[in-house]
């Protein structure tokens, strides 16, 4: 920075996307450039930015900008500052004579759309007196703005108002009786945010989901996990891990769809990774000759689907009263018990009679396991959890071949609860077999 830099300074007090303020930071960026070509310079100017910051002296440590101006004056490396108006450089007299000190002590000219500054030099009395009564009348209005604001504040405060920005997913509007209440905002639905988290379980993933679908931020560009975090708190804190004793959360292993159910070719049970949708055998991650011991899920979950379709509740099944049919069954063995020792029925009645109960109890059984299963598994808007426990309560698990694909499942009901129709994915994997 040469001595013979000049410099602007933007400053406007509050500023977000919906009150963006008639002095924009264009308009007073484009003000400050038309002042400095009328001054004579044509170069680019040393911008100092405090965008967003008041005025408020008792807010000066906030205007760094402001302070860097100030320092590089009295360094003499500026020559010139330009501004939209005084009441962006001060609106406190402590403020105008720290400006003026620095200024004067290095022959820097303060313009603003209504001219020159007077920087205190003894030339001209009447300009400084006026900079002075300005200042005071500046730090007036500030004070006047402060009062009339708190008044307003605590009238919405008594009035019940909501106060602040409506976070994302929600909006302020105002009811019947002028409240301002929160309602949520149709533009911002929460659907695809929690489906996002559900469908990848980390932050870091459903962020990679959302920005890969083009579903916008709170700000309306690119997603990133604190902002995740915050919506996710605000809506959802139930899907997110618990908090400990030091107020971080702590990671806990999340359900899947897939636990204690798919065995590997060698027998073992596999476990799953839910971040990485893949299974592994661990047992076969040091077994030598065992083969593969990773399978995806991109692979296993269409065939797992495919067969859970296959269950059916009979027409036949009856629940209306389970207990009173199993007494019957009761009943009817002790008779045929009866019946053998009195000589009544032979061996082969008997032991054909007993069988006929067994398969009875057996059937009752399965009906009596199956009469809390739904008929089909809402894969959409279920939890895992939820699925995995449907999952076991159907078969006892599921078989892999050495190729990491699936090739049974053992179920736990009778062969009447299952459908033999083959499935389409069933037939694409026995046409990949084959």
């Amino acid at each position: 920075m040469t001595q013979n830099t000049r410099a602007s300074y933007l400053r406007r007090s509050y500023v977000d996307a919906e009150s963006p303020g008639d002095i924009s930071r264009d308009a007073q960026r484009a003000a400050v450039a038309k002042l400095a070509h009328a001054d004579g310079h044509n170069g680019d100017l040393i911008e100092y930015d405090d965008w967003g910051v008041s005025a408020d002296v008792a807010k000066s440590a906030k205007r760094t900008a402001y302070t860097r101006l100030l320092a590089d004056m009295e360094a003499g490396n500026v020559s010139a500052v330009y501004a939209f108006d005084v009441d962006r450089l001060y609106r406190d007299p402590r403020d105008l004579i720290r400006l003026q000190d620095a200024a004067q002590r290095h022959n820097v000219r303060i313009v603003t759309t209504g001219g020159p500054v007077a920087i205190g030099d003894g030339d001209d009395p009447a300009a400084e007196a006026f900079a002075f009564i300005g200042s005071i009348f500046g730090r007036m209005e500030l004070q006047k703005a402060k009062k009339r604001n708190r008044a307003a504040r605590e009238a919405r405060r008594d009035r019940g108002d909501r106060f602040g920005h409506a976070p994302y997913g929600f909006r302020h509007v105002r009811d019947e009786g002028g409240r301002i209440v929160r309602v949520p905002n149709p533009d911002q639905p929460m659907g695809p945010i929690l489906n996002a988290y559900r469908e990848a379980v980390t932050m870091l993933g459903a962020v990679k989901l959302l920005n890969a679908r083009g579903i916008p931020s709170p700000k309306g560009k690119r997603w990133g996990t604190s902002a995740l975090t915050r919506v996710m708190e605000l809506h959802a804190p139930e899907l997110l891990p618990r908090k400990g004793a030091s107020g971080k959360r702590i990671r806990t292993r999340r359900p899947n769809v897939l636990a204690q159910l798919v065995k590997c070719h060698c027998g073992a049970t596999m476990t799953p990774n839910t971040a990485r949708r893949q299974l592994y055998c661990r047992a076969g991650m040091s077994r030598p000759g065992h083969g593969r011991y990773v399978a995806s899920e991109v692979y296993v979950l269409p065939w797992v689907k495919a067969e859970s379709a296959r269950f059916r509740v009979p027409e036949s099944v009856a629940l209306d009263d389970p207990s009173v049919r199993r007494d019957e069954l009761e009943e009817d063995r002790r008779r045929a018990g009866v019946a053998f020792n009195a000589r009544a029925m032979t061996d082969a009645d008997f032991t054909a009679t007993m069988a006929r109960l067994d398969a009875e109890q057996d059937r009752l059984g399965a009906a009596e396991s199956v009469q809390d299963v739904p008929q089909a598994i809402k894969w959409d808007s279920w939890d895992r959890e939820a699925i995995n426990t449907v999952l076991r309560s159907l078969w006892h698990f599921v078989e892999l071949g050495p190729d990491m694909r699936p090739v049974r499942a053992e179920w736990r009901l009778p062969d009447e609860y299952v459908s033999t129709a083959r499935t389409t994915t069933e037939r694409k994997h026995e046409r990949a077999r084959v």
